[in-house]
């Protein structure tokens, strides 16, 4: 029985009207102009933005412009000069070799070229010793607190002759200094800031050693300090 009351209740809510009318739900509407794109741009112009700092440009007077105008053609022309200079030279050595390889048979021409090959090779390897000879001269030079301009003037050829030219070059500039120094000590007045009464000494020798006078030069003449201390081996 209560199985039945409950049926015909479900079927009286089934057809019975509602009390509010049911909204039907329509699809949402998009404005797909929004999602284009836009000729004007992604971002709004913000009126309140400052408009890039725009570059300064630089004015020259008549004559600045004429000094500039004149460097820039001097030194084009110095380079073009250059350029053509080692063109034409590199043409005549072309030339040359050309007309030595006309003149030579097939067995003359394959000994010329692995004469020249041989000639390349040494002069490669020449300058990879020389490149190598010449950092281990600066170290050294640093290690003996030497002036590094000096490996300018040293002998690469090879080892020997990089350190004989490193020790005659290290003597004639410490005998240099030396006498220099000596030169400048004589020349101090008593009191002037000089080792005051310590003559030619070098308080940083093993003969003269001396912490006070070390002290006073450093204090009173820093650059008279670093030269005696470059005599010291």
């Amino acid at each position: 029985m209560r199985f039945i009351q409950m049926i015909i209740l479900f079927v009286k809510i089934l057809f019975s009207k509602p009390k509010q009318a049911v909204k039907v739900f329509e699809p949402l509407k998009l404005d797909l102009q929004f999602f284009a794109d836009s000729s004007e741009g992604d971002e709004p112009e913000d009126p309140q933005k400052k408009p890039e700092d725009q570059p300064t440009k630089v004015e020259f007077t008549t004559e600045q412009q004429a000094e500039l105008d004149r460097i820039l053609k001097d030194r084009l022309g110095k380079a073009q000069t250059k350029w053509e200079k080692d063109y034409q030279t590199k043409l005549a050595e072309a030339k040359t070799e050309a007309e030595k390889l006309a003149k030579m048979n097939a067995e003359q021409k394959a000994e010329y070229e692995r004469q020249q090959r041989e000639t390349k090779l040494t002069e490669r390897e020449a300058e990879i010793t020389r490149r190598e000879l010449r950092a281990t001269a600066l170290e050294t030079l640093a290690e003996k607190s030497l002036p590094k301009t000096l490996a300018d003037i040293l002998i690469y050829t090879d080892a020997e002759a990089t350190n004989a030219s490193l020790v005659a070059v290290e003597t004639a500039f410490r005998t240099a200094v030396e006498a220099g120094v000596n030169e400048r000590l004589r020349s101090e007045p008593p009191g002037g800031g000089g080792t005051k009464g310590g003559g030619s000494k070098n308080p940083w020798s093993k003969e003269h050693f001396n912490l006070t006078e070390q002290g006073k030069i450093l204090r009173d003449n820093p650059e008279l300090a670093t030269q005696l201390k470059s005599m010291v081996k």
